[in-house]
């Protein structure tokens, strides 16, 4: 049988068909596939990127809410530190959203519910009756516990087909912040420590500008921080650079301090709950000083106003220390009594805010008046003159107190606060100085200086008392004087353990500064700047050389604010270590002080210079009290932190 021929060209053909076809469909399956893998990325980008948007527009909203809940907390003053829940409905309208026009949500983004609510320690919804949050245990203080809130935010965003939820989460914290939780605390421009003697700083520092350290004497034992530079030098502008070498030792200068935790710079620490930007400018700017008045506002001219009475205030010269109508930074708006000695020494006494003075027969004026001795003083050889001082007997007043006849009617049982002012400074006055150990006098000239000298405050008002609150501020606009033992329970058979000890081997060396069982409580002396005399000091040697004014051994518990006359071409400030000024041979002598000391501002009544011809410097024996962590002095409250924890979303 005859078969016909095949046509390999047909066969290939064929082949080549099916091959296209395949291919074809190949490629069709591999377009769809890579069509819907492009399509389902899209969509995923597409919804990562309005999720995206939508979480940045809540991050944004939340800021806000932050912001509003800050304000409104700032207004908060109840004794017990807490507030009522603040939500979306509580309180009216304190919290609101954020208007579209300040921050415009994104297309298909918008707020679906919010609140901000009080929590407990633990983050958990509040269980208190009022709403209010729990404070967080581990301190006896009211002012300083943490309280928190939660703030949650749910927003909904549009994705293809539908919408989708996120909520976010963010923790709101409210805490105190002490001006006494540092041994020092400083806002000159310039801080220097340049002690003669071993000087040891226990407790943390905080400085508020520019560190000068260039004694191997000084010691810091604990955190040191500062807001500009440390120079293991002296100032630029002190006398003493380049004339007189730094003390070198063991190759260190002033560096004696854990090589793990040296000076460093840190972050800044409010003094006040008033905000820094209403402050006038040169309280941080100013290279030497902080009292130039920059802005034209007589409210507003340094941290020396917390001690001044306040200006008429208008919109012209508002006062950044005047919180609200019902609180103050300012020490005299919110003291117990305001006493005022007139240049004829008319003593004047009002009760709080009243504007009517006591009567001068109303028992509470004669116990005030019966502590105060008027029209003596002493010989201030810094100051060049004699200074007329109020003497005010702080046992005397303790007596009054402890009785009830004068009482803490201001702050909210913090204790009692006494504000004394000499209002004849700048003026000459006829006065005399009195010797304590004969009583005969000597009658002398004071030509400008003013002061008030605290004796006799070995016991403070409230200590050993119940029933009634603890502490005693005194505080003046005038020079003060803190004479003998203050606030350590010292009697004629008792005296505190700092008194008697011959040895200073610090840290170890921690010597008892008061009587045992003896309740110190929180006090603070505050003034334009701050003198200590010894247990031996009597006026009438003030007028003699330093040979007739040994020290004895005394010892302070209290917290110190004051100013200093900052470093100048012509004359050094005295340092930290000269911070209280001395007026005795201290030599081989000790003066203890257990408490907390602050440099606001330039003294502007006592302005002479420094020098140490006037004295001998003791053996400092100085020490941070912790009492003032928890317990602050009346008439002190605490700068409100507010803080912002890391935020969730789901």
């Amino acid at each position: 049988m005859k078969h016909a021929a095949r046509n390999p060209f047909r066969t290939i053909a064929g082949s080549g068909l099916l091959t296209v076809i395949f291919t074809m469909a190949v490629i069709t399956a591999l377009v769809t596939a890579i069509y819907s893998v492009t399509s389902t990325h899209v969509n995923i980008a597409r919804r990562e990127a309005n999720r995206s948007a939508a979480v940045t527009y809540a991050d944004g909203v939340m800021e806000s809410l932050f912001d509003q809940w800050r304000t409104a907390m700032s207004t908060v003053t109840n004794a017990t530190d807490r507030a009522n829940g603040l939500t979306n409905t509580a309180l009216g309208s304190t919290l609101a959203l954020p208007s579209g026009t300040a921050l415009p949500p994104p297309s298909g983004v918008s707020v679906l519910s919010w609140g901000v609510t009080a929590q407990t320690p633990l983050l958990a919804p509040t269980t208190d009756a009022g709403g209010r949050p729990v404070p967080e245990n581990g301190t006896a203080s009211s002012l300083r516990v943490r309280i928190y809130y939660l703030a949650t935010l749910t927003v909904q965003y549009y994705v293809p087909s539908n919408y989708r939820t996120v909520t976010l989460q963010r923790v709101f914290v409210r805490s105190g912040r002490n001006l006494f939780d540092n041994f020092y605390f400083g806002t000159q421009p310039s801080t220097e420590f340049h002690p003669g003697p071993p000087m040891y700083v226990s407790g943390s520092a905080y400085i508020g500008g520019d560190l000068y350290t260039a004694n191997d004497s000084l010691h810091f034992t604990q955190d040191v921080t500062y807001l500009g530079s440390h120079t293991l030098d002296f100032h630029p502008l002190d006398p003493r650079k380049g004339v007189t070498a730094p003390t070198i030792q063991n190759g260190g200068l002033g560096d004696n301090w854990d090589l793990n935790n040296p000076p460093q710079y840190g972050t800044q620490q409010k003094l006040f709950d008033t905000p820094v930007v209403s402050l006038d400018g040169n309280f941080l700017d100013h290279p030497n000083s902080n009292n130039t008045d920059s802005d034209g506002n007589n409210n507003n001219d340094g941290y020396h106003e917390m001690i001044e009475e306040q200006n008429a205030v208008t919109s012209a010269n508002p006062d950044p220390l005047q919180l609200d109508s019902a609180t103050s930074e300012r020490l005299p708006k919110i003291a117990d009594y305001r006493i005022y000695v007139d240049a004829a020494n008319t003593v004047t006494i009002y009760k709080g805010a009243s504007t009517a003075a006591l009567g001068a027969t109303s028992s509470e004026y004669l116990a005030i008046k019966g502590a105060l001795t008027t029209n003596t003083a002493l010989k201030d050889v810094r100051e060049g003159d004699n200074v007329r001082v109020v003497t005010v007997d702080v046992g005397l007043v303790r007596t009054a107190y402890n009785g009830s006849t004068i009482t803490d009617n201001v702050g909210g049982g913090d204790g009692l606060l006494f504000y004394v002012s000499d209002t004849s400074v700048g003026t000459s006055a006829g006065t005399k100085i009195v010797n304590s150990a004969t009583g005969s006098n000597t009658t002398v000239t004071s030509a400008r200086q003013r002061g008030v000298k605290l004796v006799n405050g070995a016991l403070l008002p409230g200590a050993g008392s119940t029933g009634i609150a603890k502490g005693f501020s005194l505080v003046s606009p005038n020079t003060v004087y803190i004479q003998g033992d203050y606030n350590t329970g010292t009697t004629s058979t008792s005296k505190p353990p700092s008194n008697t000890a011959t040895s200073y081997t610090p840290p170890m060396d921690n010597p008892n500064p008061y009587v045992a069982g003896y309740d110190r409580v929180p006090a603070a002396v505050v003034g334009d700047a701050v003198n200590l005399l010894s247990n031996a000091w009597n006026d009438a040697n003030s007028t003699g050389g330093t040979s007739s004014r040994v020290a004895t051994n005394t010892t302070v518990n209290t917290a110190i604010v004051a100013g200093n006359v900052p470093t100048s071409s012509s004359s050094y400030s005295g340092g930290i270590e000269n911070f209280v000024r001395f007026h005795e041979d201290w030599s081989n002598r000790y003066l203890s002080i257990y408490g907390s000391l602050a440099l606001l501002f330039d003294s502007t009544q006592a302005k002479g210079l420094w020098s140490s011809a006037s004295y001998n410097p003791p053996n400092r024996r100085w020490y941070y009290d912790p009492l003032l962590r928890d317990k602050n002095p009346p008439g002190f409250r605490v700068a409100r932190t507010y803080e912002r924890g890391q935020w969730l979303q789901r």
